[in-house]
């Protein structure tokens, strides 16, 4: 999951502001200047200007419409141009398109996330913690109680601290080298797109009855321009996750179960997993067991934590504001994605209420809490292209491929 920077475009409103808009005065020398950083690139059919109740700041709203054949023969982006234009004059543009019309919306200042220090040892520490929480909760997988894991390590047992390396970190590794690659997936999509961001910070859980961890989240430091990084951050976290658990999970269905059987959860009322239909596609590939629900269930723990690193990758892809799935969600469709958020929002509450899993109204107060109407990055115009269109709809139905309603159930 990636978290971005705090101003919101969506809030530079064309019409309808909570802020009382006024026509532009011919005197006001920034729109001057404005206006002739304009010329040859925008045909300006209105303008308004406002002042940012948060930060001060001038907002000048100019609508109209692109001179696209200008922009072309330039043989770079509009924003791009807009950028170059306006930044002398200490100004951001933001692009938009409102119904027929075009928008360019002037900022002043420089609307950049402040810089988030980290230090290489805090990721490091986190990462360190994480492994020590998710081995004790995969020992608790092969029958070891998670009081007694954490007794063994206080007490440097050695004997039952072997016992837990030996049980625990099959699953514990499985389970954070897909949350890593993952999350190192973001990274590099992001810094191909010239965007500043952190290293991944691994969430440890200490919670008997959990995975051991809340995941991982990187910080992106710096604006994603327009759909393209969007998409291409969005995706790439998903996509690089799956590609590592898929061939994990097929291995752990081969190796000989563990020793013992996962008593805390048997004691929740846990019987069985729900196997989503392309992991039900794959396994026959290496098994012929005709119950595979119990079968991942009861096998080794690389099998069940490469099944856990699916349902966050579908969990992830969920097209709700902040979610990777809500990026990508917003990159193909743009406003069109905000009543889907909504939709969303809703279904996962009533299948939480419903009894499906409690989790999905913990998803659903994070999709909430993170904001379900996606902000349109800052050039909203240029167009996402063929090749990323054809990836987002094969996106969508590997995401209708890994999503289970019902994760978990007794027989």
């Amino acid at each position: 999951m990636t978290l971005p920077e705090t101003f919101d475009p969506s809030t530079q409103k064309i019409a309808g502001t909570e802020e009382s808009t006024t026509p532009s005065p011919s005197v006001d020398p920034n729109l001057l200047r404005l206006r002739a950083a304009l010329s040859g690139l925008f045909a300006i059919a209105g303008e308004e200007h406002r002042q940012d109740r948060r930060t001060g700041a001038r907002v000048y709203i100019f609508r109209g419409t692109l001179d696209r054949r200008a922009i072309a023969a330039a043989g770079r982006s509009a924003y791009a141009l807009l950028q170059e234009r306006f930044a002398p004059l200490g100004f951001t543009p933001l692009l938009q398109r409102q119904g027929d019309e075009d928008a360019v919306v002037a900022v002043q200042g420089t609307l950049l996330q402040p810089r988030l220090k980290t230090r290489w040892w805090l990721h490091l520490l986190l990462l360190l913690a994480t492994i020590v929480t998710t081995t004790v909760m995969g020992a608790a997988l092969t029958g070891l109680p998670p009081a007694e894991a954490w007794h063994a390590l206080r007490t440097w047992n050695t004997a039952r601290l072997w016992s837990v390396l030996r049980d625990g970190l099959p699953f514990s590794l499985t389970l954070l080298t897909i949350l890593g690659v993952h999350e190192m997936g973001h990274y590099v999509a992001a810094r191909l797109h010239g965007v500043r961001v952190t290293l991944p910070f691994f969430i440890p859980l200490p919670v008997s009855g959990s995975l051991g961890t809340l995941g991982a989240v990187i910080f992106i430091r710096s604006p994603l321009l327009n759909r393209r990084a969007l998409f291409d951050v969005g995706i790439a976290g998903p996509l690089a996750g799956l590609v590592v658990a898929l061939p994990l999970y097929l291995i752990g269905l081969t190796v000989e179960p563990a020793v013992g059987l996962p008593r805390l959860w048997m004691e929740m009322g846990i019987r069985r997993i729900a196997n989503p239909p392309l992991l039900e596609l794959l396994a026959p590939l290496v098994t012929s067991t005709a119950d595979l629900d119990q079968f991942v269930f009861y096998r080794h723990p690389v099998a069940l934590a490469a099944w856990f690193g699916v349902l966050l990758t579908a969990l992830n892809l969920l097209p709700l504001g902040q979610f990777d799935g809500g990026h990508v969600a917003y990159a193909l469709l743009g406003r069109r994605a905000w009543p889907l958020a909504l939709f969303t929002f809703f279904a996962l509450l009533t299948l939480g209420v419903t009894g499906a899993w409690f989790g999905w109204i913990v998803w659903a107060l994070m999709g909430l809490l993170t904001g379900l109407r996606h902000p349109p990055p800052y050039d909203d115009v240029t167009p996402l292209g063929w090749p990323r269109l054809i990836a987002g709809m094969v996106t969508a139905v590997i995401f209708a491929l890994i999503f289970v309603p019902v994760p978990f159930y007794a027989p």
